[in-house]
């Protein structure tokens, strides 16, 4: 068996055009969304970070990392800029992981539509609440949970 991880680090991308105005997604699909100017810098300042927390002391000086991504344009640029603050030698894998990417809201095209369903959400609960043509955060936990049980199996 090869070595096991020490951690595992999950983290969000940076500020996209579709935190900043929701209508971007009105002309935008959801997986095109990019980061805006301040989430790129989010992004490097993460990767500093990042840095710091796994080179820090007590750390064993030959670490290494593996990135799970998703296949959203935001979460690429996000690691690729926080890339920027790993050596290539460092850096042991990327992997493109479709499971770990946001929750699917639905089709967004119809902002009026949306408002309504997102009200709707909050009088049924949120957790549970499927979105037309998209999934519940329910969902997500379980489309995520498989991936996230291995990682933490292997991390014991």
């Amino acid at each position: 068996m090869g070595v096991l991880p020490k951690r595992i680090i999950l983290m969000r991308h940076g500020e996209s055009q579709g935190n900043l105005d929701t209508s971007a997604y009105t002309t935008t699909p959801d997986h095109s969304i990019q980061l805006t100017p301040q989430g790129i810098q989010q992004a490097r300042l993460a990767g500093d970070n990042l840095r710091r927390v796994v080179s820090g002391e007590g750390c064993s000086p030959d670490w290494r990392l593996y990135f799970y991504v998703s296949p959203y344009a935001r979460t690429r640029s996000t690691l690729r800029e926080l890339g920027r603050s790993f050596s290539k030698k460092r850096v042991i894998g990327v992997r493109e992981e479709s499971r770990v990417r946001e929750q699917d809201f639905g089709n967004f095209q119809v902002q009026e539509r949306m408002k309504i369903i997102k009200e709707t959400r909050e009088r049924f609960g949120r957790f549970f609440y499927r979105f037309p043509e998209g999934e519940s955060a329910a969902d997500v936990f379980d489309r995520i949970s498989g991936k996230l049980f291995l990682l933490e199996s292997f991390h014991r």
